[in-house]
């Protein structure tokens, strides 16, 4: 795995991934502390031109500084099931349905992240996988919050109702409740559809109910990245959970 940039390369660092450091000379100074860190760690540093990063990243942005070490690691449905149990009405999932852009992907789990969410699902097929891309879209903040892949989206929505979890499903149209009425008092998974299809039909009859964003200024709808946030934080207030 390569981590782009300076922030992707300190959360690696701090998780224990980053396994060869590489920084150009014009970024080589203000990563000081980076590089001493990273030295702490037994990471191996490399002093390297601008053009052979460049080379590295095949076009991607990296600001003078590129990691590479350990893919991250995904986790386990089971896991998540039996995390979800034991936090009770605290819990709170993300399960996305679809969606493909690494870039949406990315800015969904810096959200993510910082919302403290136990764990965020995603299929296997026709979605965005974890990568470069998505990895520097979340700011690094990938490796804070548990990602569990799995085959099936609708049989994992299963599993969580069967550990005590009530799934919604973000979606417009008449079936759907507001989602500023809603208490989330207990265990929540929230399920957020793709960027153009939205939320399929089949994914949205595992849902326990469906939910919509009010849209006064007479949009169609949010960006999916946006969607998230607004919803996981909205989670978080009617908790009482956002720190102030």
């Amino acid at each position: 795995m390569r981590f782009l940039g300076p922030h992707a390369c300190e959360e690696a660092l701090s998780r224990g991934e980053l396994q060869t450091l590489r920084i150009a000379p014009t970024a080589w100074e203000r990563c000081a502390k980076l590089r001493s860190d990273a030295r702490e760690q037994g990471v191996v540093i490399h002093r390297e031109p601008m053009d052979s990063l460049d080379r590295r990243a095949q076009g991607q942005r990296h600001q003078g500084v590129l990691g590479e070490g350990e893919a991250i690691v995904l986790g386990t449905l089971a896991e998540l099931a039996q995390r979800v149990r034991e936090k009770g009405s605290s819990a709170l999932v993300l399960a996305l349905d679809g969606v493909t852009d690494p870039h949406n992907f990315g800015a969904i789990l810096r959200s993510a992240a910082g919302a403290g969410v136990d764990g965020v699902v995603f299929p296997e097929r026709r979605a965005a996988q974890v990568n470069e891309t998505v990895v520097r879209a979340s700011a690094g903040t990938v490796g804070r919050v548990p990602l569990i892949r799995v085959v099936n989206l609708a049989r994992a929505l299963e599993d969580l109702k069967e550990a005590g979890a009530w799934v919604y499903g973000l979606a417009a149209g008449p079936r759907s409740g507001d989602y500023l009425a809603e208490k989330f008092d207990r265990a929540t998974v929230l399920v957020l559809g793709s960027e153009g299809e939205g939320l399929h039909q089949k994914i949205q009859e595992h849902c326990d109910g469906l939910l919509a964003i009010g849209m006064p200024g007479g949009i169609e709808s949010l960006n999916v990245s946006s969607a998230a946030a607004v919803m996981l934080f909205r989670v978080l207030a009617q908790r009482g959970a956002v720190p102030r």
